[in-house]
């Protein structure tokens, strides 16, 4: 009898402390519950009958019960690790709280039972989920971003984070990005803006939180193109002095934007230059008309024996020579006169490439004419005249050099960004059109050559007159056609034609 009394007593404080627990207390054996305490039944809403004996898993998440019966039979084992999981518990109304569990095994019965405390987290768990999911979303943000973001820190000498791979976006592979380090930005950058780019006190001194830092710098892309990037930078943490130790980064290629702005610069200066070139010929013209004029005069009334006949004939050789000077800078003026008729352009390259061979001295030519190719709109005689001078521009790079000259014709689907990459262009419009596309492996220009190239009497030739590219650019122009120069030092240069399509002809013919 005083055994059983003082048993009774030492249980006593158990449970006490098992009625009155704010944490849920159950015993789960067999797959069924077989005690639950009052904080359980309140957690639930079910009663002390409806609890004892329900299967455990009824009132789990479907999704939890995998994991669930896992730690179940862990514990029935007497596994007694990773005793804290996270699932969630139905109420007798249907709806679900999220559920910290932590488990033990205990004896029960004489049998093996599972022993939980359960506490009610669903205000944690939400909040976490919620800021998992805005996490989450963040980085999908950034993923789609079309720019770099990324967090820079000046300690490390690295970025910290960054939302894709610079490399990968530059061409390279993912091995080849993996051997440019763990900073691949001081292996790409371009020297002469590598230290500007990185310096810290220089750039921050004076800047306060919360206002961007801008700095431009060249990337090289894998197949050696030097890309123009922008980056918009914040101060994102100081140390205890104040200087920047990290900053928050947005950098974007603008390498396109910047072309597109120098294009829209060369067009306005080109135009300019027309202007002033279609002037100074019209006054030079009215100059001419007398002099030619009054020389044809003087020819006709000095007699054949006269020893002024020699220097007339020399007047009026210049006068000549003069004329057609006018005539090249009208025609780069875009006021020379064409007889618009559809042209094989196919079958006018073929002859051009034939005149060139007469000539002598011609280097390989490769044809890559399509087949069928459509008419265009123009003048066959000013068309063959591009031809001619770009050829012969070809040729003169390739003197002495090995290599040769690709010529090749196609139809092609202008896009938007193909047309704002294009000098004149004026004609043109997103659709197809057709293009003529001459190559050479000669000496190539450098870029403030080829920013020069179209203006009337510029000229790398020793004996040029620097009238051959503004004519054909004139010609161009006038033909509606859109124009787009490459060069290469060491490497050769490209010159791409877009012509338009001939227009519809009227309703009803």
């Amino acid at each position: 009898m005083d055994e059983a009394k003082s048993a009774t007593e030492s249980e006593t404080p158990y449970r006490v402390a098992f009625d009155n627990s704010h944490e849920a207390i159950v015993i789960a054996q067999d797959g069924l519950l077989k005690v639950a305490n009052a904080a359980a039944r309140r957690m639930t809403g079910y009663s002390l009958d409806e609890m004892v004996a329900l299967p455990f898993l009824d009132i789990v998440h479907p999704e939890d019960h995998e994991q669930t019966l896992d730690r179940y039979q862990r514990r029935l084992a007497g596994d007694d690790s990773e005793r804290s999981m996270v699932l969630r518990i139905r109420r007798t109304d249907g709806s679900w709280f999220w559920a910290e569990a932590h488990s033990m095994p205990v004896d029960w019965g004489g049998r093996p039972a599972v022993l939980v405390f359960l506490a009610d987290v669903s205000d944690r768990e939400e909040a976490r989920r919620e800021a998992a999911e805005k996490s989450r979303l963040v980085e999908r943000i950034a993923e789609l971003a079309p720019y770099f973001l990324f967090i820079y820190d000046y300690d490390l000498g690295r970025d910290v984070y960054i939302n894709r791979s610079v490399p990968q976006a530059l061409g390279y592979s993912e091995a080849e990005a993996a051997a440019l380090g763990d900073y691949p930005f001081l292996a790409l950058c371009h020297p002469d803006d590598l230290a500007r780019s990185l310096a810290r006190d220089e750039r921050w001194r004076g800047v306060a939180n919360g206002v961007a830092d801008v700095v431009e710098f060249r990337i090289r892309h894998r197949n050696g193109e030097w890309r123009w990037f922008r980056s918009h930078n914040l101060p994102f943490q100081r140390d205890a002095d104040g200087r920047v130790t990290r900053i928050l980064g947005m950098s974007q290629d603008v390498t396109e934007k910047k072309r597109s702005e120098q294009l829209l610069r060369q067009n306005e200066r080109l135009e300019s230059l027309g202007l002033l070139a279609g002037g100074v010929a019209h006054d030079f013209a009215n100059l001419l008309t007398p002099i030619v004029g009054h020389i044809e005069l003087l020819l006709a009334r000095l007699p054949e024996d006269s020893p002024l006949r020699e220097r007339a004939r020399a007047i009026e050789t210049a006068a000549a020579r003069a004329t057609e000077l006018v005539d090249q800078l009208l025609v780069y003026a875009g006021r020379g006169e064409i007889v618009r008729r559809l042209v094989d352009l196919n079958a006018l390259v073929e002859e051009a490439v034939r005149l060139l061979d007469r000539r002598g001295e011609t280097p390989s030519i490769e044809l890559s004419l399509e087949p069928g190719l459509p008419a265009v709109s123009g003048d066959a005689s000013q068309l063959r005249q591009v031809v001619m001078n770009l050829l012969a521009n070809a040729r003169d790079a390739l003197a002495g050099r090995p290599g040769g000259i690709r010529l090749a014709t196609r139809r092609v689907e202008l896009g938007p960004a193909e047309l704002g990459g294009l000098v004149l262009a004026e004609e043109l419009r997103p659709g197809p059109a057709t293009l003529l596309e001459i190559a050479d492996d000669g000496v190539g220009m450098d870029a403030e050559t080829l920013a020069r190239l179209w203006e009337p009497f510029f000229t790398t030739k020793p004996n040029g007159r620097g009238l051959g590219l503004p004519s054909a650019l004139g010609i161009l122009r006038q033909h509606g056609a859109g124009l787009c120069a490459e060069s290469t030092p060491a490497v050769g240069s490209r010159f791409r034609i877009y012509l338009p399509p001939p227009p519809e002809p009227p309703a009803g013919r």
